[in-house]
């Protein structure tokens, strides 16, 4: 498939402008009546208008149109029930056909003052308050890497670690910096995720940590252990490679290292000031229905380093050790409680953490002929898993990892994600993956595009056994997955756990599954990997090649295990082997 002209076609794909209930531009006002004419300024006016509208009760399709131009959010739309359509009417907003409405969630960096060698100075208003903190920072659409050492792609190799995990000695002598102060961090490479710590102080080679570096429940995969490579992570002296920054939470200022002859004031450059761009938000006893985004585009969402680290534990989902509490990601774009909503031929790019969530109670939600490129997380979740809503929650609401859903009626259930473009997912925490389904009955992955991975491309499943879960009935086909695991181990192209009784993998193209130089330890990757517990899948029509490992892999399953059919393994398209 060429990409670009698959793009192009999405891009494209808005429907006719028609007469709308509603219009929003920009350069509007919130005291026009919001026609074409004189429209709204804001998306929340727009909203108040729909909900009297929802109020007085629907007697017809609602529309309303976004003129094409920034709309720079102050905090995240928040869709309830009153903003609902109904079975019979439904509530869409759209971008004008051939316009191109952005919703973003981040605040230009304007005044940039050179201090020398190619150095750049910005101050930010906010940071010294304690309101912002800046994680992410993107010139003209391009994410840009804090300062480290060493530089990419150069990583440290760790030699030994302290019984509490707190303390890593690198096997490379390092140089000779004061890290007291400065938000610094060590970024560690595990076997399948990343983890993320800060670091208290340096000594020759050693680094002590503000707390353990790693997931402590799967022994040396996901904690620190001799020949793990890393790297350390926003420092002012090691922002020294063009593109690199750094920020002085103390005084509020941005130091930026230019190329020869650049001047960052000709740059657009854009902070994420917002974690949530979207949130649709129904109850168990009033979902919100019927309710529809298109052709719109959703940029920029931060997301910060929980007081613990990032341990990552796997596809975006992280804790502390086995016996505490998990955690989740959070998502630029989340659903809990939605039935028959959609988020279609958009755009959603440049996000801190997730790209899109369906929650608890999501029902025949969609995800269709959309790009997303750029996610700090997982692009796309089924099954996404809030506070409060998992068994086995403690006190603080969060959950234990395997656990199912409190409630049977909470389950996500047809829940779809077709016909999309879905890239470079993981760009901050790198264990994440592009479509992640897990606890949900009737998932359909179908006929997307999903590569330029870190880890891997499609994850479905998450439980370690072969226990009856709420996962069931999955279609995962016509998906072109490839260019994954470029920096991780122990993944695929497609990668699951547990049983799942009607499931179906259908005329699927796998290929390019990668052995990445950066992974210590873990076996070679695969189109397939069916990992512990996997069972009850029909695998009919795939095509596989071009892997690392085994077009198929098994860990504590077997062929057995699944019914197959037609499938060409391991020899390109064309010949067909049985497993």
């Amino acid at each position: 498939m060429k990409h670009w002209i698959w793009m192009a076609a999405l891009l494209g794909a808005c429907a006719a402008s028609q007469a709308a209930d509603y219009y929003v531009s920009p350069n509007g006002n919130d005291s026009n009546p919001g026609n074409d004419a004189a429209p709204f300024a804001t998306l929340e006016r727009a909203q108040q208008a729909v909900r009297a509208l929802v109020a007085a009760g629907l007697d017809h399709d609602v529309e309303v149109l976004l003129h094409g131009g920034d709309y720079l959010l102050e905090r995240a739309l928040v869709f309830d029930p009153q903003d609902s359509g109904t079975a019979e009417h439904s509530i869409t907003w759209r971008a004008v056909q051939g316009e191109v409405a952005v919703l973003s969630g981040g605040k230009a960096v304007t005044g940039w003052k050179p201090i020398g060698n190619n150095q750049w100075t910005a101050a930010v208003p906010g940071v010294v308050e304690g309101g912002w903190s800046i994680r992410q920072l993107f010139a003209n659409g391009v994410r840009l890497p804090r300062g480290r050492h060493p530089n990419a792609p150069d990583l440290l190799r760790v030699e030994s670690v302290s019984e509490d995990v707190k303390t890593v000695v690198m096997e490379q002598p390092f140089s000779e910096v004061d890290l007291a102060g400065q938000n610094a961090e060590l970024v560690m490479y595990q076997n399948w995720s990343i983890s993320r710590v800060s670091i208290l102080s340096t000594q020759e080679r050693s680094l002590s940590l503000a707390n353990p570096m790693g997931w402590i429940g799967h022994g040396p995969m996901t904690t620190a252990s001799p020949g793990k490579p890393a790297y350390v992570e926003h420092v002012l002296q090691y922002v020294d490679v063009p593109g690199e920054w750094y920020l002085d939470y103390a005084k509020g200022v941005l130091t930026y290292q230019a190329a020869q002859d650049e001047d960052p004031n000709g740059q657009r450059f854009v902070a994420p000031y917002l974690s949530k761009l979207l949130v649709v938000e129904g109850r168990s006893e009033a979902p919100v229905l019927n309710l529809h985004f298109e052709g719109l585009q959703f940029k920029y969402t931060r997301w910060e380093l929980p007081e613990f680290g990032y341990l990552g534990i796997q596809a975006g989902h992280y804790g502390t050790r086995t016996v505490d509490p998990s955690h989740v990601l959070p998502a630029a774009l989340e659903f809990t409680y939605a039935q028959d909503c959609t988020i279609k031929n958009s755009r959603i790019a440049h996000t801190g953490a997730c790209g899109v969530v369906f929650g608890a109670g999501c029902r025949r939600n969609v995800v269709e002929a959309c790009e997303i490129t750029d996610i700090g997380g997982n692009g796309v979740m089924v099954g996404w898993r809030g506070k409060g809503e998992i068994e086995g929650k403690d006190q603080g609401g969060d959950f234990h990892l395997a656990g199912d859903w409190v409630h049977p009626e909470d389950v996500p259930v047809g829940n779809r994600v077709i016909g999309s473009l879905v890239s470079q997912c993981g760009a901050v925490n790198h264990g994440c993956v592009g479509i992640f389904a897990a606890f949900s009955d009737g998932t359909r992955i179908e006929q997307n595009v999903v590569y330029d991975m870190p880890y891997t491309g499609i994850s479905v499943g998450f439980r370690w056994d072969s226990t009856d879960t709420s996962q069931k009935n999955a279609v995962i086909a016509h998906n072109h997955v490839h260019d994954t695991m470029k920096m991780l181990a122990d993944g695929g192209c497609l990668y699951t756990l547990g049983y799942q009784p009607g499931t179906v993998i259908r005329g699927n193209v796998f290929h390019d599954a990668h052995r990445s130089g950066f992974a210590h330890g873990g076996a070679p990757n695969n189109g397939i990997f069916f990992d512990e517990g996997s069972k009850g899948f029909h695998v009919v029509d795939n095509t596989i090649y071009n892997t690392s490992g085994e077009a198929i892999r098994f860990n504590q399953t077997n062929a057995e295990n699944f019914t197959w059919e037609n499938n060409s393994f391991g020899v390109g398209p064309g010949r067909k082997v049985a497993p």
